[in-house]
């Protein structure tokens, strides 16, 4: 376990290790490359030069005749290196040797004009010897090869300098690839010290942004907003955890204080079941309060998004509208659509029900008998503008945004039935399918607007 625990390598070495590799690989399939390519070359030479020497002595055959060839060769085998070891043969057509240093006619010496190879006479096992043969006009046979010993010196360098730089360019980018990694991990870092910093308390400690607005960044500006995001759920639930001690200990006590004084005098047995029936009135208040603050934590979850499927919004706002219509009568309301056609919504279809059944209640709530209700939802730019207006007494524009809180209510609205939840879920909603909501003035009353974005 421990020489385990020691063969375990950070980040930047394992970072800088494969891009080493990578570089090692690629370098060297590229060396491969430029050796065989020379390799090719070279040879291509030595067949060419073959060649050559051949035609220079047909030359010399057609102007001195033959023994213009055989000076010609002697000349040239006087002139042979130990790096460039040449072999000739001038046979007669009896096959006797006329001038040369190669003793017999080699056996694989089938076809003329046609390269061959033969085992190097010098470098027996290393190299060979490239040779080409001809029939001269008299009958005889002239063969010509150059030993590859020069070829095997070039490739051997060639190698040499191949490894000698790779060694170089390996030690190169090891160096220089753990400088760039770890250049390019210090942001990594800098997020985890911030992370351990929130960790240890200071919720309030960001990743530092930087102006290069590369990936690093574009992560870092996430966390922040991911972080922004907890802290207002942290004073959100803070703030549901007020209220609640607010709006619900006060009935509570009561319900308790009214328990313990009918244990100590019961009441008469005719009041008996109107007493239950007031107290279970009492009682489902609080949890349905209870429940609606579980509901819009569900829907603050993000959970839902999985249930999405296509929403007809014109449809969802007149089956809305047909709810709630009941209820503006019951006050003499007008309820005033203007639904238009457009392209189906991406979202949860009970909730934009729940949504815009929200916002019309509040408006019908809130608008004085005989005012008028207007329910408009229109595309427009590739998205859904929803708007509910009434004609109510309005909301001030300090209280715009503390009328999304949860089990705020204004004091204007306190005599009104409610739990201070219509709205909170309302926001809920418009944030799970990444809207946005405003309040407006109407004058007189107030317009919730609601943009959703198409797709």
């Amino acid at each position: 376990m421990l020489w385990r625990m020691k063969l375990r390598l950070s980040t930047s070495a394992r970072l800088t290790l494969a891009n080493s590799a990578l570089l090692s690989l690629s370098f060297g399939l590229l060396l491969l490359f430029i050796t065989w390519l020379a390799d090719r070359f070279m040879i291509g030479h030595v067949e060419e030069s073959v060649d050559a020497e051949l035609h220079i002595l047909e030359a010399e055959e057609r102007i001195d005749g033959r023994r213009g060839v055989e000076a010609l060769i002697t000349q040239r085998i006087q002139n042979v290196t130990p790096n460039h070891d040449r072999l000739y043969r001038l046979e007669s057509k009896q096959g006797v040797l006329l001038a040369g240093n190669f003793d017999n006619w080699p056996a694989n010496a089938v076809e003329a004009e046609r390269i061959f190879r033969l085992p190097s006479r010098r470098y027996p096992g290393r190299t060979e010897v490239v040779a080409e043969w001809t029939r001269l006009s008299d009958g005889s046979r002239l063969l010509v090869g150059f030993d590859e010993v020069e070829v095997d010196q070039v490739r051997d360098d060639i190698r040499r300098a191949a490894l000698w730089s790779l060694g170089a360019m390996l030690l190169v980018s090891l160096s220089t690839g753990l400088l760039l990694t770890r250049a390019a991990l210090r942001p990594v870092e800098a997020i985890r010290a911030a992370a351990q910093k929130i960790m240890d308390g200071d919720l309030r400690h960001r990743v530092p942004a930087r102006p290069n607005g590369d990936e690093f960044d574009r992560l870092g500006e996430t966390l922040n907003a991911m972080l922004d995001r907890i802290n207002a759920l942290i004073a959100s639930v803070r703030g549901a955890t007020d209220n609640i001690a607010h709006d619900l200990r006060s009935p509570l006590t009561r319900y308790r204080s009214r328990l313990e004084a009918a244990l100590a005098n019961p009441p008469p047995a005719a009041e008996l079941p109107t007493w239950i029936e007031h107290n279970l009135a009492d009682l489902d208040q609080v949890l349905a309060t209870f429940q609606s603050l579980l509901r819009i934590a569900t829907v603050e979850s993000g959970l839902l998004r999985q249930e999405f499927e296509a929403c007809e919004v014109g449809q969802l706002a007149q089956d809305a509208a047909d709810y709630i219509e009941p209820l503006a009568e019951e006050k003499q309301q007008t309820l005033r659509l203007d639904l238009r056609p457009g392209t189906p919504l991406r979202g949860h279809r009970h909730l934009l029900f729940q949504m815009l059944v929200n916002l019309l209640d509040n408006a019908v709530k809130y608008s004085p008998a005989g005012g008028v209700i207007t329910l408009s939802a229109r595309p427009e730019a590739g998205a859904w503008l929803l708007e509910v207006s009434d004609s109510g007494p309005g909301i001030p524009a300090s209280e715009h945004e503390r009328v999304f809180e949860r089990l705020v209510r204004l004091d204007a609205s306190r005599h009104e039935p409610g739990l201070g939840l219509g709205l909170s879920l309302v926001r809920a909603v418009v944030l799970l399918h990444q809207g946005r909501i405003e309040v407006l003035d109407h004058q007189p009353g107030t317009t919730m607007r609601v943009w959703l974005p198409g797709g």
